[in-house]
């Protein structure tokens, strides 16, 4: 029995999230799978454990985090008294914690995944020796990228080998699209995730002025939530841009498609903000929308240029790069989307399906 630890869960949306539940879901074909996870929303959790309750079995922790963290490792301590354990894997080092030393006394293996965000910790002291504690306790440490590996090697000392399997996306093309949104415009541009300063919406704001001469009837759309909305909205506005601005809010899976069958290109620049510890461990949204022969636009912070091969399934710039003239020519050149929509379709169907994945994974695991 493998038995996952993780506070990022679905119906919660987010990259790791969509991993840890696709990895669950995968390894289940295995081993039968529990999972310890956190309340998110009542009506929807229950939706999503209903739906897979075939596969794997949920329990769901609510309250403060300080006891719900806390009452969370007091069921596993019961649950290991009466259950065989064959591996724990925890979502990030923050769900090893309080547990880490009792598993490894009980000498039950442990997998803990890293993704990025949750490693960084600005001039926080306390924390950074909160999480070299617990991963150097941790045997066994999947990065989500290479990048993402080197973080953490920079954290221990390079005292410990990290290996790193680049995350499988859902492939969204067989699920019911929603005609959830009129889109109108030409062409059609796309971030999605969730707002926040790393992930780029101002300068693309900023440079929807200067393309919007060349291409006035542009459309952007932001798909997501988050605390920067505001702010975005805010700048729209005075940008005078704000006719070819939608706030597209939160969507589902099917509203998503939507969204990849009618945009022309993804883009995301993610900026540098590990000061206030944030960072693109790598972006499972670009190839959600391969999937789709959708190409990608990004900057080379971050583990983004694993996710994005220059030149081939997108175009990767520098931070200080003029972003606008960049667009500009990339939406000029019909045939150069569609060449780079292709490969990157293609290496999403062949290198990040799930199935594919989950070998990976598996092939860790017994070794």
């Amino acid at each position: 029995m493998y038995l996952f630890l993780t506070q990022c869960f679905p119906s919660r949306l987010g990259g790791i999230e969509s991993l840890v539940s696709n990895l669950a879901l995968s390894l289940s074909e295995q081993k039968k799978v529990i999972v310890f996870a956190d309340k998110y929303h009542l009506i929807q959790d229950a939706l999503f454990d209903d739906k897979y309750k075939k596969f794997i079995s949920v329990r769901r922790y609510g309250g403060l985090k300080f006891f719900r963290r806390r009452k969370k490792v007091k069921e596993l301590k019961l649950f290991l008294e009466s259950n065989q354990l064959e591996l724990v894997i925890a979502d990030t080092w923050k769900s090893l914690e309080f547990c880490i030393d009792y598993l490894n006394n009980k000498k039950i293996p442990v997998m803990c995944l890293a993704h990025g965000n949750e490693l960084l910790y600005s001039n926080n002291i306390n924390k950074k020796n909160r999480i070299i504690s617990t991963l150097s306790k941790t045997k066994n440490i999947i990065a989500n990228s290479s990048y993402t590996a080197s973080v953490v090697k920079d954290l221990l000392g390079n005292k410990k080998e990290i290996k790193f399997v680049l995350p499988g996306a859902n492939d969204l093309r067989n699920i019911d699209s929603d005609n959830f949104f009129n889109i109108k415009g030409d062409p059609v541009i796309l971030t999605l995730g969730r707002l926040e300063k790393r992930k780029g919406h101002k300068l693309v704001l900023h440079a929807i002025q200067i393309i919007k001469t060349v291409f006035p009837n542009i459309k952007y759309l932001i798909a997501g939530e988050g605390k920067e909305k505001q702010n975005l909205i805010k700048l729209s506005k005075e940008y005078n841009i704000k006719n070819n601005v939608d706030f597209i809010g939160s969507v589902n899976e099917s509203q998503k498609k939507f969204l990849f069958e009618n945009v022309d290109l993804m883009i995301m620049p993610t900026i540098d903000d590990t000061n206030n510890r944030s960072i693109e461990g790598f972006g499972i949204a670009y190839i959600e929308a391969a999937f789709f022969g959708i190409p990608s636009l990004v900057t080379n912070v971050g583990g983004t240029t694993e996710a994005v091969l220059h030149d081939k399934t997108g175009i990767v710039v520098n931070e200080n790069e003029d972003l606008a003239n960049t667009i500009i020519q990339l939406i000029s050149k019909k045939d150069k989307l569609r060449f780079l929509g292709k490969n990157a379709k293609d290496r999403a169907i062949s290198q990040f399906n799930w199935k594919e994945v989950s070998k990976k994974y598996i092939s860790l695991l017994e070794n």
